[in-house]
């Protein structure tokens, strides 16, 4: 179950980075746009984020290998100029950790990536930011008997995620040198506990290759943007998810925290989003969740009719597995997806083992008119993950505010 939700997670970011470099001109066709391949090189040490990672002798050391092939805008649409001549593709990494008895293991990660330029395209030396998203394998995770003290991990298979700022320099007509700092984050969400996660930070360099030449941007575009006239559009989400949780070992014979048991956590969420611009989104969320890990409890027992021992879980009172929050939401708009945020808190909260204070980070597609899906994280603490979740959702566009102001006093007077 857990390797199929993340090569699904693999196609879906895949397909947001497809659609991302897909340009539509004039006349409504597509086309891909100047291809490059790239490779990567950082090395650096381990965030001490977790005590598996800070009571090592040493802070763990890593050196990683990227290899990325994409494409790049062109300049031939109001979007590439608005957005940043953003580019995009998919890529390979791979990674070597250097710690105490090499607990974490050396895995490698599938993932799709997205970037932008910051400062003035003409500029010999460009700006940019880049961030992507995958999975990654091949980890060497918590194990009771034979890697205990892992408690970054408790799986092989995990979220990968990435963020890069970096600087990008011209060497010639067809190569790039690129060099900045980046930040690597693994997790898989609390499906398998522990997880406290692997937090990677590091400089880079990276030499692309740009396989058709490139024109000579000025920095200025021949294109307007259209005009945005302010309107909230409705989002309706529906999510689908589970996670794991720790259990007190206190009297109930438990050897562990971790029990191997997911629970089903199902969501519900009502956005309306105030649209002023082709660039960002901003309103409030109604969250109602149902998490069948709140007040859930375990214990060791013998069963009377065979002997053996087991490990017993009960689900909490029904009603004790609702919460209900209201959070500020806030969206990035680019070409064809979206990045969105939430920081809310539950008013109606029955899980003694969460926060009331939640944050939710994520990824928006759409996938047919207003039809859209998203991949995101809920967290407590802004470092705790709940769980990872899929939603698909709906939004409905609203009017124009000018024609609703104009419409209002009808309205009243039909009353």
């Amino acid at each position: 179950m857990k390797k199929r939700f993340l090569i699904l997670l693999i196609l879906i970011a895949n397909g947001a980075s497809a659609s991302s470099i897909i340009n539509l001109d004039s006349l409504g066709k597509t086309k891909l746009q100047n291809p490059f391949l790239s490779l990567n090189y950082q090395g650096g040490i381990v965030l001490p984020t977790n005590d598996f990672i800070s009571k090592q002798k040493t802070n763990p050391s890593f050196t990683s290998y990227t290899l990325k092939y994409g494409y790049s805008s062109a300049g031939d649409c109001w979007e590439d100029y608005a957005y940043g001549m953003p580019y995009g593709g998919i890529g390979l990494y791979t990674a070597n950790f250097y710690n105490d008895n090499h607990a974490l293991g050396n895995p490698f990660a599938l993932f799709a990536f997205q970037g932008t330029t910051l400062n003035d395209y003409s500029k010999p030396i460009k700006i940019k930011f880049e961030w992507q998203l995958g999975a990654s394998f091949n980890w060497k995770p918590y194990d009771a008997f034979t890697n205990h003290e892992n408690i970054s991990l408790g799986s092989t298979s995990n979220v990968y995620v990435g963020l890069n700022l970096y600087a990008s320099y011209q060497l010639l007509p067809r190569w790039d040198l690129d060099f900045g700092v980046g930040m690597t984050h693994f997790s898989n969400g609390a499906s398998r506990l522990p997880n406290k996660g692997v937090n990677l930070f590091a400089p880079f360099f990276e030499f692309k290759y740009n396989f058709d030449s490139r024109l000579s941007l000025n920095g200025k575009s021949r294109f307007i943007p259209p005009v945005v006239e302010p309107r909230i559009d409705y989002d309706l989400l529906v999510n689908i998810s589970s996670r794991q949780k720790k259990f007190d070992t206190t009297g109930t014979g438990l050897p562990s925290q971790y029990i191997d048991r997911n629970f089903g956590v199902y969501g519900l969420s009502f956005a309306p989003m105030l649209v002023r611009s082709y660039k960002y989104k901003y309103g409030a969320s109604l969250d109602i969740l149902y998490d069948e890990s709140s007040g859930a409890k375990a214990w060791r027992a013998t069963n009377p009719l065979d002997g053996k021992i087991y490990d017993r879980v009960t689900l909490g009172p029904f009603w004790h597995r609702f919460s209900a929050g209201l959070s500020a939401k806030g969206e990035l708009v680019l070409p064809n997806y979206s990045i969105f945020a939430n920081f809310g808190y539950n008013i109606i909260h029955g899980s003694s083992y969460d926060k009331r204070l939640y944050q939710v980070i994520g990824v928006k597609v759409f996938l047919k008119d207003n039809l859209f899906g998203t991949f995101g994280i809920r967290a407590a603490r802004f470092s705790q993950a709940q769980y990872l979740y899929w939603s698909l959702g709906y939004t409905f566009k609203g009017s124009p505010l000018s024609k609703v102001r104009r419409s209002l006093p009808a309205m009243i007077k039909g009353i």
